[in-house]
């Protein structure tokens, strides 16, 4: 069985072990084997207990790559990690995050360099809420130095305006904190191979693939019921005349069904052309939606494309334009709401609407500004996406979103597409930077809370 790198998690004390579904996901998606456990919050010598008695568990297991394990701990969790840490060197991982954890007071600070965190051996990365309103940002700054003078590899990132509870920025934060624990347990190159999941779902066999032996089935028996009772009917009684009228219409009404049918689901996946178009101004595209349609058809960069991309564009950017609860004239919304073409690259990808279009656009109906709704997007956004520094990686947008992986340019790109999926005008500025409509102005949209660590 393959070994995994793997993360334990000890969530804060207002939290139990049935809410850190989020936070293991954050690190699963990773490639890393993620762990938590309920323990005793009320007693630190049953914490040290029950967290022996896992370590010794994970060390048995098969799947667990020993030398590469990293304590996460948040508030009160990574308190009790600290103490076991020091309390139990020899069962150091390879490293320690602590997440709004207490720190130490300037009082303390005091000959403990070569004091108790002398036992300290393994990196130390500690991450702090500006606001934090139970450990104040001082108390972590003095730890910081109190181990870096006692020769303890040790970086500290201040999150701004994020709370003790490191919201709004969390679920941001745990996918850093992920991605820093796989880089350091396996190596940079880590994420130059990274598979995202979204990639093993997409090569998984259709579902159809699946439904066949039973679709096989039942149309075995339905043929055996069929020519056995055909055996066992002795007399066919006559058909009337009447019956044969209503047997033809239902066969034209059939006919009729099916022509409709293949016209909404067939045609749209002919290539965009003088006659697809015809067919889909005449048969597909609402009339509230034709000014839209008119508007991206007469554009070149649709020749070579599906139909199908072009009117799910057409579609979803308008439906957007008629909810969302800030105002945007013909024009903005045309060319940077509904224009699938954000950097006008030879060939770039254009079909990227609908799925970004299901992930942002439930987060910002509600909200009064393309301002807030930026906010949202963005933060939702480096969520789900990794900024790499690494080289070669791909810039379109469906590439994007599907790896879960690019560097600081293509996630300006993804940006721009995703404030459009969500109805926010959008574009790349001088600078090739995402900005967006704020109703009076371009403005340079809310950069994400954490880049890359």
């Amino acid at each position: 069985m393959r070994r995994y790198p793997v993360v334990i998690y000890a969530h804060g004390a207002g939290e139990g072990l049935l809410q850190d579904g989020i936070e293991l996901r954050q690190m699963a998606e990773l490639g890393l084997a993620a762990v938590s456990l309920e323990y005793n919050k009320t007693n630190g010598m049953a914490f040290n207990a029950q967290f022996g008695e896992l370590l010794q568990y994970l060390n048995r297991q098969s799947w667990v790559d020993t030398n590469a394990i990293a304590w996460v701990g948040l508030s009160a969790g990574a308190n009790d990690m600290f103490d076991f840490a020091l309390r139990h060197p020899d069962q150091q991982p390879q490293l320690l995050v602590q997440l709004s954890g207490a720190g130490i007071q300037k009082e303390q600070a005091v000959g403990q360099t070569n004091g108790e965190f002398g036992l300290l051996r393994c990196p130390v990365l500690l991450v702090h809420g500006e606001q934090d309103e139970v450990f104040p940002v001082a108390d972590a700054k003095r730890l910081t130095v109190t181990l870096q003078a006692g020769g303890i590899p040790v970086e500290l990132k201040i999150i701004p305006n994020a709370s003790h509870g490191l919201e709004p920025e969390r679920a941001t934060i745990f996918r850093a904190v992920g991605e820093y624990c796989l880089a350091h347990l396996t190596g940079r190159d880590a994420l130059q191979n990274y598979r995202s999941i979204a990639q093993w779902q997409a090569q998984a066999p259709p579902l159809l693939v699946w439904w066949l032996p039973a679709i096989m089935w039942a149309g075995g028996w339905s043929a055996w019921f069929v020519k056995a009772r055909a055996k066992t009917q002795l007399v066919k009684a006559a058909l009337s005349r009447s019956e044969i009228v209503l047997r033809w219409l239902a066969a034209l009404l059939a006919i009729g069904a099916l022509s409709v049918t293949a016209l909404h689901l067939v045609t749209p996946l002919f290539l965009v052309s003088d006659k697809t178009s015809a067919l889909a101004r005449r048969f597909l595209v609402q009339t509230k939606e034709r000014a839209g349609f008119e508007y991206l058809v007469a554009q070149p960069i649709w020749r070579g494309q599906k139909l199908k991309t072009l009117l799910e564009d057409v579609e979803l950017a308008g439906y957007n334009r008629e909810l969302v609860n800030w105002h945007v004239d013909d024009k903005m919304y045309q060319d940077f709401v509904l224009s699938p073409v954000i950097t006008g690259n030879p060939g770039e990808q254009l079909n990227w609407r609908r799925p970004l279009w299901e992930e942002f656009y439930p987060r910002v109906r509600h909200e009064n500004s393309t301002e807030d709704a930026a906010k949202i997007v963005v933060r939702h956004l480096r969520e789900r996406v990794t900024i790499a520094l690494v080289t070669n990686l791909l810039q379109e947008v469906p590439a994007i979103w599907l790896k879960q992986i690019t560097d600081k340019a293509g996630f300006e790109i993804i940006y721009v597409a995703a404030l459009r999926s969500a109805g926010v005008p959008a574009q790349l500025d001088s600078q090739h930077q995402a900005e967006f409509w704020n109703g009076n102005k371009w403005q340079t949209a809310p950069a994400p809370s954490v880049v890359s660590w």
